[in-house]
C-alpha cells in the first residue's frame, strides 16, 4: 500500500535533490574552468585553454539544468495543467546539442592536428595538477548526478552527468596529451606522440557522440511522448491483479520530466455501487503508485458482466436502464430453464396501453439479457408516493390492535406481536396501513422467520380485508438486535 503523504514528502525531497545537485554543478564547472583557463594562459597549453572553453559550455549547461528544475517544480496551472516538467526534457535536449557540438569541435581539432602535426599541449607541472583536481571532481559530480537523475528519473540531471563524464574524458586526453608530449620530448620522439594525443582525442570525442545520442534519442521520446512500454506493462499487470477488476482495458503512459502521467481504463463489475467504484478506483491508483511513485494517476471505470451477477441482478440493471422500478422478483427453475416473474410499478396517470407497452418492453430486455431464461411474466402495479401523508391512529383503534394481536399470537405462537401501529391516509381513506413488531426464536434461520411473516401477512388480510400495507418486523425473542 502506498502512502499518499509519504509520497508527497518524497517529492518535495526528490525537488530538494535536483536544486542542491544543479547548485552545486555551477560551482564546480565555474570553478574549475577559471582554473583551467588561468593555467592554459600561463603554460601557453592549448589542450587546457580548449578544455576551460568546454569548461564554459558546461558551465551554460548546468546553469541551463538549475532553471529547467527550478521551472519543472512549479505546480501545474491553466496554461500548463500536466505541470512543467517538459522543462527538463528541454533542458536535456539542448544539452545534448551542446555536448555534441562540443564533440564535434574536439573531433575536427584531433584531425586538424594529426594532418598537420601540430602540439598545442605544454607539459607544465601546474598543469597536470589542475588536470588531476578537474578529473577527480568531474568524477565525482558524474558518480552524484547519475545517481540523483537515476533515482528520480530525471532527464536534466542525467544530461548533465553526462556532460561531467565528458569533463572526465576531455581531461584525461589532455593529461595524457601532456604527459606523452613530455616523454616525446625527453625521447626526442615528440610528432608521433602528438598524433597518439590526437587520436586519443577522436576516439573520445566518438564515444560522447555516442553516448550523447543515445541520451537524445530518451529526451525526443520523452518530447514526442513515447510511452515507456516496459513500465506501462508493469502497471497493467499491477492492475489486473487487484481485486474487483475484470479487465484492463488500456494503460496510456507519458512521461514529463521526472514523473509520469498514466490514464487506466478497466472494466468493473455494473453491480458496485458508487462508493464501491470509488473504493476501487482508489485501490488501482495504490496499484500504479507501487510500480512507479511518481505518477499522476487518472482512472476511467467502464461497466462490465461478471462472473457474481445473477439473474435477479439482470432484471433490475435492466428495468434501471428503463428507467422502470420493479420489486419482488422471483426465478423459478422450469425444464432446466429459467422463468422470471416481477412486479413493474407505474404511473397512475399512464395509460392501459402505454403501460403494457412498457412492460412488454422491460419483459422482451430482461429475456434477452440471458439464454437461460425462457419467459418473463410482469404484474402492473402502481407506484407509490415517495411521500405518502398518514394520521397515527392506534389510540383509536382498539379493537383493530386487537384483533391483530390475535391473528399473530394464532399464527406465530404466544409471544406473538407487540408494538402493533395503525396509520390511515389524509383525508376520508378507509384503509388502514400496519407496522408491528414480531418476535421468533433467536435460533431459527432467517428464512424461515420471513416465511412466517408471509403467512401472518396473509392470514391479516384474508382476516381483515380493509388493511392497505402490512409491515412485519421481525426480531428475535430477546428483543435485542432486531432484523428487519
Amino acid at each position: 500500500m502506498i502512502d499518499l503523504e509519504s509520497h508527497s514528502h518524497t517529492q518535495g525531497r526528490y525537488q530538494a535533490d535536483k536544486r542542491a545537485a544543479a547548485i552545486i554543478s555551477i560551482v564546480a564547472v565555474v570553478s574549475l574552468g577559471l582554473a583551467k583557463l588561468v593555467i592554459g594562459l600561463l603554460t601557453g597549453s592549448l589542450g587546457l585553454i580548449a578544455d576551460s572553453i568546454h569548461s564554459g559550455v558546461d558551465f551554460v549547461s548546468a546553469l541551463l539544468t538549475l532553471l529547467a528544475v527550478h521551472w519543472a517544480d512549479r505546480p501545474p496551472d491553466g496554461d500548463h495543467p500536466y505541470g512543467h516538467g517538459r522543462a527538463e526534457n528541454l533542458a536535456a535536449f539542448v544539452e545534448v546539442l551542446l555536448l555534441i557540438g562540443s564533440a564535434l569541435w574536439l573531433a575536427y581539432e584531433a584531425i586538424r592536428r594529426i594532418l598537420l602535426g601540430e602540439s598545442g599541449v605544454n607539459p607544465a607541472p601546474l598543469a597536470f595538477l589542475v588536470l588531476l583536481l578537474s578529473i577527480g571532481v568531474s568524477l565525482w559530480r558524474s558518480r552524484a548526478m547519475t545517481r540523483i537523475a537515476n533515482h528520480h528519473g530525471s532527464a536534466a540531471l542525467a544530461a548533465a552527468a553526462l556532460d561531467f563524464r565528458m569533463d572526465v574524458w576531455s581531461s584525461g586526453v589532455v593529461l595524457a596529451g601532456l604527459a606523452i608530449e613530455l616523454v616525446g620530448r625527453r625521447i626526442g620522439l615528440p610528432s608521433v606522440f602528438v598524433v597518439a594525443d590526437a587520436l586519443a582525442g577522436l576516439i573520445v570525442a566518438g564515444l560522447v557522440i555516442v553516448t550523447a545520442g543515445r541520451l537524445a534519442r530518451e529526451t525526443i521520446d520523452a518530447l514526442v511522448d513515447r510511452s515507456p512500454l516496459d513500465i506501462a506493462a508493469r502497471m497493467s499487470e499491477a492492475v489486473a491483479m487487484v481485486t474487483g477488476v475484470l479487465e484492463v482495458r488500456r494503460v496510456r503512459l507519458r512521461q514529463v520530466g521526472g514523473g509520469y502521467f498514466a490514464d487506466v481504463v478497466a472494466i468493473a463489475p455494473r453491480t458496485i455501487t458508487l462508493p464501491e467504484s470509488h473504493e476501487l478506483a482508489e485501490k488501482i491508483e495504490r496499484a500504479v503508485l507501487g510500480v512507479e511513485p511518481r505518477t499522476d494517476v487518472v482512472i476511467h471505470l467502464e461497466p462490465g458482466v461478471g462472473e457474481a451477477e445473477t439473474i435477479v441482478d439482470k432484471v433490475h440493471l435492466t428495468a434501471r436502464e428503463l428507467g422502470v422500478r420493479v420489486h419482488d422478483v422471483q426465478v423459478r427453475q422450469v425444464h432446466g430453464r429459467l422463468d422470471v416473474n416481477l412486479h413493474v410499478e407505474v404511473r397512475p396517470s399512464l395509460s392501459l396501453e402505454n403501460a403494457h407497452k412498457l412492460a412488454s418492453e422491460l419483459e422482451r430486455r430482461i429475456a434477452a439479457a440471458s439464454s437461460r431464461i425462457r419467459q418473463v411474466n410482469t404484474h402492473l402495479e402502481i407506484e407509490s408516493p415517495e411521500l405518502a401523508r398518514r394520521v397515527d391512529v392506534t389510540h383509536h383503534e382498539g379493537a383493530l390492535v386487537r384483533q391483530i394481536k390475535a391473528v399473530s399470537t394464532e399464527i406465530i405462537g404466544p409471544e406473538g406481536c407487540h408494538d402493533v401501529r395503525i396509520y390511515r391516509p389524509v383525508g376520508r381513506g378507509r384503509e388502514r396501513d400496519v407496522v408491528l413488531h414480531c418476535v421468533f426464536s433467536p435460533a431459527i434461520p432467517v428464512g424461515e422467520a420471513h416465511q412466517q411473516a408471509e403467512h401472518l401477512e396473509r392470514a391479516l388480510r384474508a382476516r381483515l380485508p380493509s388493511l392497505g400495507s402490512v409491515l412485519v418486523h421481525v426480531e428475535p425473542a430477546s428483543g435485542a438486535n432486531g432484523v428487519t
